[in-house]
This record gives C-alpha cells, structure tokens and sequence, in this order.
C-alpha cells in the first residue's frame, strides 16, 4: 500500500467514516497486509507524536543524554508493541466472540473493524502528544472522543456484519468500553514500569 493511500485513507475514516466502510468492505486483503501496510504505519505515526512529546518534556531535565536517548527509544518502541498488541488481542476477541453471538465472521473483518475504528484514536495521539502543552486536550476532549469512536464503529459494524439493531448496539457499547479500558489500563502500567526503571518519568511518558 502506497503512503498517499495510507493517508487518504486514515483522512477519509476519521472525516467521512460512513463512505470509507463501504470502500474498507470491499477491500480485498489478509490479516498480514492489514497489520504491516496499513496498521503499522498509523500506529507508527502515533508512537512518533508520543515521542516528540516526551523529547520536549524530558530536554529540559535530561539534557542531551544517554538515558534521555534511551527514554526516547523505549517509549517509541513501547507504543508501537502496546497498540499492536491491543489490536490483535480485539480482533481474535471479535473474531472467537462474534460467532458464539451467532454473527458470522472472519479474521480479515474483525482486523478491519479494529484498525480501522481506532485510526482516528491514533492521529487524535499524535496529535495531542505533539507536545506537552497539548495535553490540556485530553480532559477537555475524551468524552467528546469516545463518542466520536461510538460513531466510526457503528458504520464499521453496520457495513461489515449482518447485525440485528439490539445485538449491533450491545455489542458497540460493550466493545468501546473494552477497548478504551484496556488502553487506559496499558498506559497506567507503562507509566508505574518506567517510573519504577527512572523514578518521576510516569508524569513524562503517560
């Protein structure tokens, strides 16, 4: 996948999900090009973001160090591993769970739902992490952004399944809920693990 595609297509989920679904639907492709073509990328982009913000807050106490270099490093390996991990343990979740609700599915689908839902989550990232005075966003806006991810995954599940309204609706909430806890819950532990590795880097890297 070329990067002008990768783009236009992390612009046109975030801004118009209800007519990239229908692209993503017929998109012919396996759960490998998704993660490497398009999914690593985008969580790529992210993980910079994250980075620069942590450069900008830890110069001024580190200095052009070792350990500073090594923070670096560490965060942006971390937040490429965690959201990768995240997306795959909720697409096999999707993918196990869905037909025990007695809604057909596949890897491929549940990947796309996944990757795709959270693309604005990770462009939201990049953002906001940019620097640390961005950051005043993330109050201010998550409820606001929560819903927004509610929306681009009700599109998702209304073009990629064959859905009765009481099960797509259970299932959306339940799943955002999920999905959210569990990153909120990874980004806390990140945060202990290298406060307790450097002490006072929790503030820096969350």
């Amino acid at each position: 996948m070329k990067l002008s595609e990768i783009i236009n297509r992390a612009v046109r989920i975030t801004l118009i999900p209800s007519h990239q679904w229908k692209v993503i639907r017929d998109d012919v492709c396996t759960p490998k090009s998704l993660l490497l073509e398009y999914g690593f990328p985008v969580i790529l982009f992210s993980a910079i973001g994250r980075t620069i913000g942590v450069f900008f807050s830890l110069l001024p106490v580190l200095g052009f160090s070792l350990k500073f270099f090594l923070i670096l490093l560490v965060n942006l390996a971390a937040w490429v591993l965690i959201p990768y991990l995240l997306v795959l343990a909720g697409a096999y979740v999707l993918y196990l769970g869905l037909p025990k609700l007695g809604i057909e599915n596949d890897l491929v689908r549940s990947i796309k739902l996944v990757i795709y839902t959270f693309t604005p989550l990770f462009i939201f990232t990049f953002i906001v992490y940019l620097h640390p005075l961005l950051r005043i966003l993330i109050p201010m806006g998550i409820y606001v952004f929560i819903a927004y991810t509610l929306y681009v995954f009700w599109y998702g599940v209304r073009d990629l399944y064959e859905v009765p309204l009481e099960k797509k609706v259970r299932l959306i909430v339940v799943a955002i809920a999920l999905a959210f806890g569990a990153m909120f819950l990874a980004q806390h532990l990140f945060g202990l693990l290298m406060n307790g590795l450097i002490p006072g880097m929790e503030t820096y890297v969350k």
